[in-house]
């Protein structure tokens, strides 16, 4: 499959990545360019700021993520169609508004770590948990992520 990884350069992301290099698919990381990648050649990069709209269609339409044959080397351009766009910094329901019109993919799974820090938080299953009963309430982040 092709796999667009937001995120993905630290904490849980690496250990994921490495995984799916190892299943056989097509990798490709967005990052904003700040950490190296570290995956030995083996993904695509594209680098862009995903809290901002403009930064996300201007990466995908220029082709600005390439295929990295060896560390520190750009080859050719690849296609932006992914089969499944796995999220790792939605922070904020603006961070989704800014990426999701501006990519194509087939499916787009949005992981967070944030309930784990939450004092209070009740263990539920996934299927005890229907989202379409929750109102969509547009926000920005109002705190860094390590301090919300």
């Amino acid at each position: 499959m092709k796999i667009l990884v937001v995120g993905g350069t630290r904490f849980f992301g690496i250990p994921m990545v490495n995984a799916l290099i190892d299943a056989g698919h097509d990798v490709t990381v967005a990052t904003r360019g700040n950490n190296a990648l570290g995956f030995g050649g083996s993904v695509k990069q594209v680098v862009m700021d995903r809290t901002d709209a403009d930064s996300v269609k201007k990466a995908f339409e220029s082709n600005r993520f390439t295929e990295m044959t060896s560390p520190g080397c750009c080859g050719k351009a690849t296609d932006a169609h992914f089969d499944v766009v796995i999220d790792k910094v939605a922070y904020s329901s603006n961070d989704v508004r800014a990426l999701l019109p501006n990519i194509k993919c087939d499916r787009y799974i949005q992981m967070s770590s944030c309930s784990v820090y939450k004092k209070d938080a009740l263990f539920i299953g996934e299927n005890e948990f229907d989202a379409a009963k929750y109102p969509l309430v547009w926000t920005d982040r109002t705190e860094d992520y390590d301090e919300s």
